[in-house]
């Protein structure tokens, strides 16, 4: 066989921008967010099948996808969507009654996007949350997860630019209240697995509570356990919950996601529960997992409290090779530093994000290099969790000492702008090297903004393929080397609250103007090794 560093093909579409490739920029300005979405032909309204916010139901949802569903190497957008439930929502509802569904916009270049939902076979109208992207069959294209109040969708994707509903097919179908879904290959097969977080046993005729509150919160219902389903590679699936040691009945599952954290070789779930201690699921490599919150430091938050845990969030804020955990609130937020075993410090208030966040109810939480300058910055959405209060999203650069600044109010008039945010997700919409923002906002209109000035920074973006069929990307690590310094990205599904990113691993590599060695370290173990990777470039990566 020949070396795996053979297979790299390099995309010129995507190659150094005119006036920049000096560092971040010479001004010392920063990137601007601008918001593009009527003016890339987003027409979608969210909502939540009421006139007023009036339940636990409508204010949970919903979120959203940044997915390459054809393949041309645009980022596509899926919007999840509300619709009108007798069990949920206000008799004066009936009018959103059979006119609310899901929508899919295909990226058609130059920041334009079409509404291709119906010919896609995308729309479905069940009471949305949450979606979740992962190439379950291994045919070399994203199929998506929906999880609803009520049943979830499985969508196939046949390849053609048109999906398939395969939910009774495979076997993965819900009746439960979903929220957040992850696919993540449990055991190593080649396959994708996939873990679906439950939520409350909602009760329409529930009606005491504090009066102040507008409605019942989460501890007002009981919990309902999660769902683990195995991929039997026949396009089936089966539920392996107790078995595998994840069944727990109690469970408020809001947000969930999946990383090889202890870097093992076996990927480990995080379960971010509302108002009770979170799960952190270790893999122990022989189909089981152990609940490790409580050891590890990341069941509560800094002075042991139950959090109202949103979603989490993998990412290597303070670069030492580890993935740290940020999981947003309806209190401070909580950002966990892993240590380097299996223990973690919860840090909010140290990088400055509780005294930030104190005074939100924080959603979505993303990690990305905002400015490209090589530190992970941090995106955060919010919105009044009982009433239709909206408020400001937030953007928080990592000043590279473990601590963190609020520029959100230096981005523009249109970042400044307020909503309900709930999902987000980061990606490079426009392959210019920079990373994009897309927002869910309940009941109102999404927000796609368009990062301008943040490829003032060098960077690269690797945009990896299975390369044959039966072959998984999902799990893959990339290491990078930059003048000594460590960088590392992993390839995860179910990125922020209810939502997907980007899958291509972007590098924010500030003034340096190459990589000095990429090593990527697949799900099997193998690894590929690029050396003297020059910045400001798209390059594209086949599988071994």
């Amino acid at each position: 066989m020949k070396p795996c560093r053979l297979l790299i093909c390099f995309w010129a579409g995507v190659t150094l921008l005119a006036g920049y490739g000096t560092g971040f920029s010479t001004s010392g300005a920063l990137p601007q967010l601008r918001d593009i979405s009527q003016q890339a032909g987003i027409r979608f309204i969210h909502s939540f099948g009421d006139e007023k916010l009036s339940n636990i139901v409508e204010s949970a949802g919903a979120g959203c996808a940044l997915i390459d569903y054809d393949r041309d190497g645009d980022l596509d957008i899926y919007l999840v969507n509300g619709s009108y439930e007798k069990s949920v929502n206000h008799p004066q509802g009936r009018q959103f009654s059979g006119k609310l569904k899901n929508a899919l916009y295909r990226n058609d270049g130059h920041n334009r996007f079409t509404d291709v939902t119906g010919s896609a076979g995308v729309g479905d109208t069940g009471y949305g949350m949450a979606v979740v992207a992962g190439d379950y069959d291994n045919d070399g294209d994203p199929d998506l997860y929906v999880t609803n109040f009520g049943p979830n969708v499985f969508f196939r994707n046949n390849g053609d630019g048109t999906f398939t509903d395969v939910t009774r097919k495979s076997g993965v179908g819900c009746d439960l209240w979903s929220l957040g879904a992850t696919f993540l290959d449990m055991d190593n097969d080649g396959w994708l697995d996939l873990y679906v977080g439950n939520y409350l046993a909602y009760d329409p005729e529930y009606r005491y509570f504090y009066a102040g509150d507008g409605f019942p919160g989460p501890l007002a219902y009981s919990g309902q356990p999660d769902i683990l389903f195995r991929n039997n590679g026949d396009g089936t699936f089966t539920d392996i919950t107790r078995k595998s040691g994840v069944y727990n009945p109690d469970g408020r599952a809001m947000g969930v996601s999946s990383c090889d954290f202890n870097e093992d070789g076996y990927t480990d779930i995080f379960v971010a529960n509302d108002a009770m201690e979170n799960y952190m699921y270790k893999n122990n490599g022989n189909g089981t997992f152990t609940n490790i919150a409580l050891f590890a430091g990341t069941g509560f938050g800094q002075n042991g409290e139950a959090t109202s845990a949103m979603s989490p969030e993998f990412g290597d804020f303070d670069r030492n090779g580890k993935m740290d955990i940020l999981i947003p609130d309806m209190g401070y937020s909580c950002l966990f530093l892993h240590s380097g075993t299996e223990f973690y410090t919860e840090v909010s208030s140290l990088t400055g994000l509780a005294a930030i966040c104190g005074q939100y109810t924080s959603w979505s939480g993303n990690f990305f290099d905002f400015d490209n300058d090589g530190f992970l910055d941090i995106l955060i959405t919010n919105g009044d969790s009982h009433f239709f209060e909206p408020e400001e999203d937030l953007v928080l650069l990592n000043t590279g000492q473990k601590t963190l600044k609020n520029v959100s109010r230096l981005l523009g008039k249109d970042f400044s702008q307020k909503g309900m945010g709930r999902g987000s997700a980061v990606g490079d919409i426009d392959n210019d090297g920079d990373l994009d923002i897309l927002i869910l906002n309940i009941g109102g209109p999404p927000a796609l903004y368009e990062n301008v000035g943040g490829n003032s920074g060098n960077w690269l973006m690797l945009d990896i393929y299975p390369g044959q069929k039966h072959r998984q990307i999902v799990g893959t690590k990339a290491t990078a080397r930059i003048k000594g310094d460590l960088h590392v990205r992993h390839i995860m599904t179910s990125t922020g609250y209810l939502s997907q990113s980007d899958s291509r691993l972007h590098f924010g590599l500030g003034s340096a103007g190459m990589i000095d060695v990429i090593t990527l370290t697949w799900p099997d173990g193998q690894q590929t090794t690029l050396e003297q990777v020059p910045a400001n470039q798209m390059v594209t990566v086949t599988a071994p």
